[in-house]
């Protein structure tokens, strides 16, 4: 890609540079394999495998040399080369598994499991600094109970059953990151009076429980 418009994540916000002055390019693959480890229950497991790259035109710094009392006596020019856009995420992989009492098959059970590779953060305004920081890997695992409380089988329900038009109805119980990971999003940078920057990490959801009901008509 040419003519880039390069962008940087602040905060929980997408700040863009405004100019068309980058060269980038993204390569990558992905696949999914479906499958019935349990019969009649669906399975699969996905990988993804992403290279992202940009090269900010003039996007060059010097480095000082000091001396003993910390002052510049020499420095060198550094550029900065091609660098990780923010959305450079080497490896997703994915995996869905379900099963079912061996005795009903109307109560359900699946587990879902979800892996994504660290990923560069930006600090706004900063050339040299431009992918200083590194989001944590993003893991999540889901667990999930489901059971079936109303069948498709309308011709058994009677003529005044309040439910006779209803195809099924679905139960669920869900529980969401059971491993309460504290997945990053983002950073919050701060400065201090002597103008040091520290990071705040802006966390996604914890642990959480999800019930629901679902009805088909």
């Amino acid at each position: 890609m040419t003519d880039v418009v390069p962008y940087d994540v602040d905060n929980v916000r997408i700040r863009y540079f405004g100019e068309n002055m980058a060269k980038a390019y993204t390569v990558g693959v992905e696949a999914r394999l479906f499958g019935e480890i349990v019969k009649d229950a669906e399975s699969w497991i996905s990988i993804g495998i992403m290279r992202s790259r940009e090269n900010l035109n003039n996007d060059s710094w010097y480095d000082y040399k000091l001396d003993s009392l910390n002052h510049p006596i020499d420095s060198v020019k550094v550029n900065g080369g091609w660098l990780r856009r923010p959305n450079d995420r080497l490896i997703t992989f994915g995996m869905f598994f379900q099963d079912y009492l061996s005795t009903n098959k109307n109560f359900k059970v699946h587990l879902n499991a979800l892996f994504g590779s660290n990923l560069p953060y930006n600090i706004p305004n900063s050339t040299k600094y431009r992918n200083a920081l590194t989001i944590d890997p993003y893991i999540r695992l889901d667990l999930g109970f489901s059971a079936l409380l109303l069948d498709a089988e309308k011709a058994r329900r009677r003529s005044h059953s309040p439910f006779r038009n209803f195809e099924n109805i679905w139960a669920s119980l869900e529980v969401f990151n059971i491993i309460d990971r504290p997945n990053t999003i983002s950073y919050l940078l701060i400065k201090d009076f002597s103008n040091n920057i520290f990071t705040i990490p802006n966390r996604l959801t914890p642990r959480l429980v999800n019930f629901k009901i679902v009805a088909r008509w």
